[in-house]
């Protein structure tokens, strides 16, 4: 009886205290403006007009409580039990009556909208998606809006009818069926599907007495259209490849790929939209569909997602034309050159490292974590797999691709493997090792074609990064050939007569070593050597140069520049 006593007088209290805070919020303003007047006659007039300035405050934090409660009230929001909450109730109540005339007053602006909101299809489109059988009833439509239903319901079954594939009583039949969500049908169909991860089917006849499945594992068909008396469709799932016609486009593949299962199908053009949808995902029932070429993706990725494959007697993905792809590394900077698109702008130090490092490998598969340890380490920090998963992105698609597919193949088992890309060190050391087992005049041009390829110091340039060059060997393999093809040609030349030969041979070698003592010494004899016309260093040993005598080389620059 106590707590019902108590509530009852709670509840008697909210409107005394609502009335009386009404009554104060509309004597409040009289009673400040007449003794505001009334303060200036009296002694202690300056007391009463700061006691007024209080009230008014007062008043006016009244009046922004009032307006949080109202704001509240109409978001379905709980207020406490109290004369301003009481208040404000009244207010909520009271609104329909006073806006009352300003809607009647808007009727005829609503009627031309009305008229304009006919001829919008996007109002027909967020009422009804008919083309995904889907229909979100959100309200009851108005009479333009089932007019508008009306006519693109008309449009759709002309369209049928114009196919041949229904007449009028299989067209009602179909819709009743799509009305009332025939689930029946769709568990049939995932029997006729059967459990594999991916594949294609031909749905005939014969699929109408298959039993129901029940099972609600994520899956997805793509309708390719119909073939040997039936439905021809593809099917995947995670991890699968969906046979698709791949001579569409993008929208037209998303639009002709639905899930069977009760859940969401996001779709992804490329490897970020394909990470954040992957990471976006809330269960499992949200199955994310690649719609790129697959040999963009790792391996990882491929398995998280549903990719594209040809069907059976469509197109397959567009193979680029042959291209040269180089690298280069015997010069000052290094080069890729023969790119199918430039590298991603921010990656661009790491794409090229990355690019030498595995044609310095290449037909040796190279693990993830070796790269992220020796080439895209930065200040013996090592890179993140984000970091390693970006550089390859950039690099398959920079690279492009052959009619084998991409040259920086997909990532498998954590390898990475590179092919189809010419390699100047390699060749160098190609056209050396040949020149050994060569006669003297093949092998006289192999020493020229090997030290051609040199056109500079090898990455004196470059500012960090290729740390690997060095202790792996390769710069101290290269600065061996570089130093024994140098003095090989050298010593051709001079047996020949060509002693601007031999020097710019020995000024190549000095490129590849800048420390080989041999070269600077042998690069010091040549000139006098012309000179005097001698067959040793013994008859210029102690001869000077005169001016008049002096040996012209910029011809021998010039042709072995080119």
């Amino acid at each position: 009886m106590d707590a019902a006593d108590s509530s009852l007088r709670r509840a008697a209290t909210g409107p005394l205290q609502g009335v009386a805070l009404a009554l104060y919020f509309v004597l409040l303003p009289y009673i400040v403006e007449t003794k505001w007047r009334f303060s200036y006659g009296v002694t202690n007039g300056a007391i009463l007009r700061d006691l007024l300035v209080g009230l008014t405050i007062f008043w006016g934090v009244f009046l922004a409580l009032l307006v949080i409660y109202v704001v509240q009230l109409r978001h379905s929001r709980t207020l406490p039990r109290n004369g301003c909450a009481w208040l404000a109730g009244v207010i909520m109540m009271a609104l329909p009556f006073l806006v009352a005339t300003s809607a009647q007053a808007s009727v005829a602006t609503r009627r031309v909208s009305v008229a304009a909101a006919v001829t919008s299809p996007q109002r027909a489109v967020a009422t009804a998606d008919l083309t995904s059988g889907r229909h979100h009833v959100t309200r009851a439509p108005s009479h333009y809006e089932l007019f508008t239903l009306a006519l693109v319901a008309r449009g759709r079954r002309n369209r049928l009818r114009t196919t041949g594939a229904l007449d009028g009583e299989d067209f009602d039949t179909l819709a009743q069926r799509l009305h009332e969500g025939d689930e029946h049908l769709v568990a049939q169909l995932r029997e006729v599907i059967g459990s594999d991860i991916d594949g294609e089917v031909v749905v005939n006849d014969d699929a109408f007495d298959a039993p129901a499945r029940s099972d609600f594992e994520p899956v997805v068909v793509s309708l390719l259209g119909p073939r040997r008396g039936g439905l021809f469709l593809g099917y995947a799932r995670e991890g699968g490849a969906l046979p698709v016609d791949l001579s569409r486009t993008s929208e037209e593949l998303a639009f002709s790929i639905v899930g069977l299962h009760d859940g969401t199908v996001r779709f992804a053009q490329s490897d970020n939209e394909l990470v954040r949808a992957l990471a976006r995902r809330r269960d499992a029932s949200t199955v994310v569909v690649f719609l790129g070429d697959p040999a963009e993706i790792d391996e990882e990725l491929r398995e998280l997602c549903v990719t594209l494959r040809p069907a059976s007697g469509t197109a397959h993905f567009s193979s680029a034309p042959a291209r040269r792809v180089r690298v280069e590394l015997l010069r000052a900077y290094p080069q890729v050159q023969g790119l199918a698109e430039d590298f991603t702008p921010t990656l661009r130090r790491r794409c090229v490292e990355m690019v030498a490092y595995l044609a310095m490998h290449s037909g040796e598969p190279v693990t993830g974590d070796r790269l992220r340890t020796r080439v895209l380490v930065h200040a013996n920090v090592d890179a993140s797999k984000t970091t390693l998963t970006n550089t390859a992105s950039s690099v398959r698609r920079s690279l492009g691709r052959d009619a084998n597919g991409y040259l920086l193949e997909p990532v498998s088992s954590g390898l990475y493997h590179q092919r189809g890309v010419e390699f100047d060190v390699a060749d160098f050391h190609r056209l050396v090792a040949r020149s050994r087992r060569s006669t003297s005049d093949e092998a006289f041009d192999l020493y020229v074609s090997a030290l051609g390829l040199v056109h500079g110091e090898p990455l004196a340039s470059v500012l960090k990064g290729f740390e690997w060059f060095t202790f792996e060997g390769h710069r101290a393999q290269l600065q061996r050939d570089g130093e024994w093809v140098a003095l090989a040609l050298h010593d051709a030349a001079l047996e020949r007569n060509d002693v601007e030969t031999a020097f710019w041979a020995l000024r190549q070698g000095l490129l590849l070593d800048p420390e080989s003592d041999e070269l600077a010494h042998a690069l010091q004899r040549v000139p006098r050597l012309r000179q005097f016309r001698g067959d040793g260093t013994s008859a210029a040993q102690d001869e000077t140069i005169r001016p008049g005598r002096a040996v012209a080389m910029s011809w021998a620059f010039e042709r072995f520049g080119r």
